[in-house]
């Protein structure tokens, strides 16, 4: 559809220069900067409602919502829906299992967990990349009768900061501490991580330390 390849700047020069009188040009361009800081700001919401609201706000001369809705205010319409348009998210990649980090109102604790995040994110990567480079089967049986595996083993590195994910003086530091089910609670008793992070962690390490 023409709408959806037509900014919003062009949709407001075209109806500026088909407006017949003064009143409709000052309603357009009223409108017109209204939608503008709706998305500057980021906003999805192009109700006429709030345009009318934010308008009145500012001292503009905006139209009221009947002047907008009724069969003369198309051209009021059109441009509101170029804007509402423009300002619809793009096409996300996919959710950030971690966004939530970006919502912890301490600097200094947000800090500290995004590094922890980043650290076990790059632990993760780099055993996924080990474990699809060498195929690295569990076999069982070996020449003793005992069950040995062939998947790759932590360095200290490693190790260490698997501990420190869940190791309550470290965790403590940063706020953070491990609830009655295993989970990752932050200083006001949100979940960081569902309930097993700990046990999870604590198999891993039980593995790679025999």
């Amino acid at each position: 559809m023409i709408e959806h390849l037509t900014s919003p700047q062009d949709t407001y020069e075209r109806l500026m220069n088909e407006a017949s009188d003064s009143r409709r040009k000052r309603s357009l361009q009223s409108i017109n900067d209204v939608c503008q800081l709706l998305h500057e700001r980021n906003s999805s919401d192009f109700t006429y409602k709030t345009i009318i609201t934010l308008g009145q706000d500012r001292g503009l001369p905006v139209p009221g919502e009947k002047s907008i809705v009724n069969a003369t205010g198309v051209h009021y319409r059109e441009l509101i829906q170029a804007w509402k348009l423009a300002s619809r998210p793009k096409a996300s990649k996919k959710a950030d299992s971690n966004d939530w980090v970006d919502h912890i109102e301490d600097s200094v604790l947000r800090m500290s967990v995004t590094l922890l995040v980043k650290e076990l994110r790059a632990l993760k990567a780099k055993e996924a990349r080990k474990a699809k480079q060498s195929g690295a089967p569990i076999i069982l049986g070996s020449a003793a009768g005992q069950a040995f595996s062939t998947q790759p083993r932590l360095n200290d590195a490693e190790l260490a900061a698997l501990k420190a994910a869940i190791d309550p003086a470290a965790l403590g530091l940063v706020g953070l501490s491990i609830g009655s089910r295993g989970e990752l609670v932050d200083a006001k008793g949100r979940n960081i991580h569902k309930p097993g992070f700990r046990d999870a962690i604590e198999k891993v390490l039980s593995v790679q330390v025999r």
